[in-house]
């Protein structure tokens, strides 16, 4: 039975079509415009939703001989200890090419197919944030027994020796992984090393607060440190 069909009308512009001309051009059936278009309105769709791992041919290629080069590698290396669990990868990824079984990839190898990305506007956040904290607990730890007295008197017993936290692991955990990243990583914010990133409770609202009344200050923070005022300004913000 032909499956039901449904006419749409489509306008498209000279730069659309032309798009589409030279797409078609290049299939080796050399479709119709109708046909070109149904095929990408398609394969947009079934890419968009589809999440898992489905290789093309060139790339089952590849696969395979980086498996035989990553095998040929730990056949000759000296230190054998972890070869038996590396070569296990190996034979998943040879195997799963042989069977089509590449379901077993993402569930094997949850860490390196995904779909995440990090978002640029929390990145920048969270740099901002990081770039802040390191301002008031560098300065915090200059500032005098009279400084660190005015700062526990105005804004509470907390700013006597005030940290970055991080960020909740459970409800933030892309600006926490971000933060760890940053650190870890790409050696950025050398001050915080160590830290576990993990605030425990929700501090993004808290911070970006903070972050956008730094920002007013930032500019005018050329050769000195933050004032005493500054940062009590932006400690009772955090609170707010």
């Amino acid at each position: 039975m032909v499956p039901k069909t449904e006419r749409v009308e489509l306008r498209l512009d000279a730069d659309l079509i032309e798009q589409v001309d030279f797409w078609r051009g290049e299939q080796d059936d050399l479709p119709s415009r109708s046909e070109a278009i149904r095929r990408l309105v398609e394969g947009g769709l079934t890419a968009k939703s589809q999440r898992d791992f489905r290789p093309t041919n060139p790339e089952k290629l590849m696969m395979w001989m980086l498996a035989q080069i990553r095998r040929e590698q730990l056949s000759v290396r000296k230190d054998r200890k972890n070869n038996e669990f590396d070569t296990k990868d190996v034979d998943l990824i040879e195997q799963a090419i042989y069977g089509g079984h590449f379901w077993a990839l993402d569930w094997e190898m949850t860490g390196i197919l995904h779909n995440h990305v990090d978002d640029p506007k929390r990145v920048s956040l969270v740099v901002d944030v990081m770039d802040m904290w390191n301002f008031i607990e560098r300065a915090c730890k200059n500032f005098g027994a009279a400084e660190k007295k005015r700062l526990v008197d105005e804004v509470g017993s907390w700013a006597e020796n005030p940290k970055f936290a991080g960020f909740d692991g459970n409800n933030e955990g892309e600006y926490m992984g971000i933060a760890q990243f940053l650190v870890q990583k790409l050696n950025r914010f050398e001050a915080f090393k160590g830290r576990s990133m993990n605030s425990h409770s929700p501090t993004v609202v808290r911070y970006g607060k903070m972050a956008a009344l730094f920002d007013n200050i930032r500019a005018g923070l050329i050769g000195r440190e933050l004032s005493v005022d500054e940062v009590i300004r932006l400690l009772k913000r955090e609170v707010a």
